[in-house]
């Protein structure tokens, strides 16, 4: 019965749109505090509404202000039919839900959290094992909040169901690159490796979910930051033996030679011939089982103008030198690696300013015992100082240099506050590639 009238008295209000604000205003109170208590206030009274709120109290209104209590409503109810019905069960019945205050809120979204990753963990660890790498990035991901926290928080909004099935989908994904990396395996494409796991070859594209929390997941196994700009996002998957875009990525070579098993690519050894630069994609390199100097040393430049006006000074004679176009390419990266493992020593010239300075370290970090700083000493800046100032936030940059030579540069960078740059040295460079003939 008592039920009954609660229905009875929750739609008297709701079948009266005079009262939709009065209702809106105690919901707020009951959110904020957890309970109905103290006062309401609604300013501008329409007409309808004094005419339906003084129904209720019993009084007179006049358009304006009015402020009532709860305890004030409770006896008016009180004096009607619907005596009994309290005023906090009243306001629910009225929205057909169970109002939470915001701490309770909050209380219950994280006793969810808390069941959903005690869930996704256990599943991890049943199908994955403790140590397993998917394993280790969901303990992270829910501890530190990072490595695609966020992402799978808003997914779960949606379907927790749904983004269980892509997280499963990503621990999966570690496992085979993980097996591949044991087994020696080539790269893999992230087609083929989204057909393996899902079959779906699309399913680790970057513009969803399973392909970003990836990237996430690929970040904490390689101790990262998460990267977005795309070409770091290339050095990422390259790291963990993925094939992603193949031709966006590229380098620039001169007199270097490549192998595709046994034998010399028959391409570039006529590029070589004719004495030109040959741009090599990383989908080309991807083919390549060796890169090699007949020398043992090759000289790499940062600066695209510097490499060209260096390669004509070459004659067309064999020269090894290579361009990394500024920042370092995934292609350009496999390219370094194909001549470490040819046990070529590199040498490497940037510009000498914050960025040439952090990408020559980067560089330089690859292997430290092939690979060496080249014109960048003091005497190479002083001879290429500019007039351009650096700001403080550029000079912020050297703080993590780590190479030796490298950081006494920085140091002095710090000093002068100007940058250095390659155009300077073209002659010096070119005398010592060809003093290496």
């Amino acid at each position: 019965m008592e039920e009954k009238k609660l229905e009875e008295c929750a739609l008297y209000f709701r079948n009266r749109k005079a009262y939709i604000r009065m209702f809106m205003e105690m919901k707020k109170k009951y959110i904020k505090y957890g309970k109905l208590s103290g006062k309401i206030f609604l300013d501008h009274l329409s007409e309808a509404e004094c005419m339906a709120l003084g129904k209720v109290f019993g009084r007179s209104l006049l358009p304006g202000d009015f402020e009532f209590s709860i305890a004030q409503l409770q006896a008016a109810l009180d004096e009607t039919k619907y005596y009994g019905v309290e005023v906090a069960a009243l306001v629910e019945k009225y929205f057909n839900e169970k109002i939470l205050s915001n701490s309770q809120r909050r209380e219950e979204k994280t006793e969810l959290n808390k069941r959903f990753w005690e869930e996704v963990l256990h599943e991890a660890e049943s199908r994955f094992e403790k140590d397993a790498g998917g394993t280790l990035w969901l303990n992270e991901v829910r501890e530190q909040r990072k490595y695609g926290y966020q992402l799978i928080m808003r997914e779960r909004e949606k379907s927790r169901d749904d983004i269980k099935k892509v997280i499963m989908e990503v621990c999966s994904a570690l496992t085979y690159l993980s097996q591949g990396e044991e087994n020696g395996k080539e790269y893999v494409r992230l087609a083929v490796l989204g057909a393996e796991i899902t079959k779906n070859p699309h399913s680790f594209d970057r513009q969803n979910a399973a392909g970003r929390l990836l990237i996430g997941a690929l970040s904490f196994t390689y101790k990262t930051e998460e990267p977005k700009a795309q070409e770091d996002v290339l050095a990422l998957y390259y790291a963990a033996g993925i094939m992603p875009d193949d031709i966006s990525s590229y380098t620039t070579c001169y007199g270097i030679h490549f192998y595709e098993g046994d034998s010399e690519h028959e391409a570039y050894r006529s590029f070589i011939k004719k004495g030109e630069k040959y741009v090599l994609t990383l989908s080309n390199l991807s083919r390549l089982t060796r890169a090699d100097s007949s020398r043992k040393k090759v000289f790499i430049i940062e600066n695209q103008m510097v490499f060209s006006q260096v390669c004509e000074e070459m004659g067309g004679e064999e020269y090894p030198v290579v361009c990394t176009s500024g920042q370092l390419r995934t292609a350009s990266l496999f390219l370094i690696d194909l001549l470490l493992k040819s046990k070529c020593k590199l040498y490497y010239c940037g510009d000498i300013d914050p960025e040439g300075i952090e990408i020559a370290d980067r560089v330089i970090e690859r292997d430290s015992g092939q690979i060496f700083p080249w014109r960048m000493t003091v005497e190479d800046y002083y001879r290429s100082i500019s007039n351009e100032i650096l700001k403080e936030k550029r000079l912020k940059r050297l703080d993590k240099i780590t190479n030796v030579q490298l950081r006494e540069l920085a140091q002095l960078l710090k000093a002068e506050k100007r940058a250095g740059y390659q155009e300077h040295l073209i002659d010096l460079m070119v005398e010592d590639i060809k003093a290496e003939k």
